[in-house]
């Protein structure tokens, strides 16, 4: 059972990508007698859950990792971090000053495109005690196309100047670019 939560469902034809504790426990029963295992063709839900907590595999759940691709990832990281640590420097001296606003303004910039616009078509079901324990969610949905996020963050003060835009193309970025020169004085 323990291989069996090792592989994908999709590896023995089934159309889900994670195992259900309850679809491994069916796949179980249906498969043990075959497999040499003919104690495990009552598997219940339960046992299967016993199972996976004694080696501690959690097949239905996926942790999110990230894989440096960049061999000069490290020098970018860092040169990063000195810009936001210069900014906490520049901010800790102002406020100690009194100064009223920073001789530099730092933003940081961000865009997000393809982001899916979708609507619920029926609204969400609260929980209910000893029922529902989490909101209930309808698994359809209304698409309507994609999006491009693209905002800003003011490292001193916090503002965010953002924008929603339909393409993805430089005349975005630059009217977001227009956005914040018209958001800051001049000087």
């Amino acid at each position: 059972m323990v291989h069996l939560a090792c592989t994908k469902p999709k590896d023995l034809g089934y159309a889900a990508e994670l195992w259900t504790r309850r679809a491994l426990a069916a796949h179980v029963r249906q498969h043990a007698a075959s497999a040499g295992h003919p104690s495990l063709a009552r598997a219940a839900k339960a046992t299967v859950q016993r199972i996976l907590e004694e080696q501690q595999l959690q097949p239905h759940k996926v942790k999110y990792y990230l894989e440096r691709r960049d061999p000069e990832f490290e020098g970018k990281m860092r040169e990063v971090l000195l810009v936001y640590q210069e900014v906490m420097l520049q901010n800790r001296a102002a406020a100690a000053s009194s100064a009223l606003a920073p001789s530099v303004i730092t933003v940081s910039i961000d865009e997000k495109p393809g982001v899916q616009a979708i609507e619920n078509t029926a609204p969400d079901l609260p929980p209910v005690p000893a029922e529902h324990p989490t909101v209930g969610r309808d698994h359809e949905y209304q698409r309507h196309g994609t999006l491009s996020i693209l905002a800003s963050l003011d490292l001193q003060d916090g503002h965010v100047v953002a924008r929603v835009e339909e393409r993805h193309r430089s005349r975005e970025f630059v009217a977001l670019l227009k956005d914040l020169d018209a958001y800051y004085p001049p000087e």
